[in-house]
């Protein structure tokens, strides 16, 4: 049995959307997905800050002026979770591919691994 995983954040969801046995295509919270797909510690760790990081970005008071602070930073995270991305394919034994999206920045099928 392999696993197609799409990564892709967003505002009070986990960030890892998969096939659990026979339920419909669902998101995970990373506690969840490191469990049921074997990941290391300390890339649960990490996946957990890059999850955090982006939502601390949420605009509690008016939700479309969201965004990170600076651009660099929105870059800089970009750049780890593609760095997650790789590292869950590799940890997992049972993960066929990881479809990396961001927060939408990339389309779907655009950035695999």
């Amino acid at each position: 049995m392999t696993i197609t995983v799409s990564m892709l954040a967003g505002y009070g969801e986990g960030p890892l959307f998969f096939d659990m046995d026979d339920t419909m295509r669902c998101n995970h919270t990373v506690a969840e997905a490191a469990s049921y797909l074997g990941l290391s510690k300390a890339t649960a760790t990490d996946l957990e800050d890059w999850d955090q990081e982006y939502q601390r970005t949420l605009d509690h008071t008016y939700p479309p002026d969201s965004r990170f602070p600076s651009p660099e930073a929105k870059r800089a995270w970009i750049e780890r979770g593609k760095e997650l991305a790789a590292r869950i394919k590799q940890d997992s034994s049972i993960v066929a591919s990881v479809d990396y999206q961001a927060n939408g920045c990339y389309e779907n099928g655009t950035c695999v691994f």
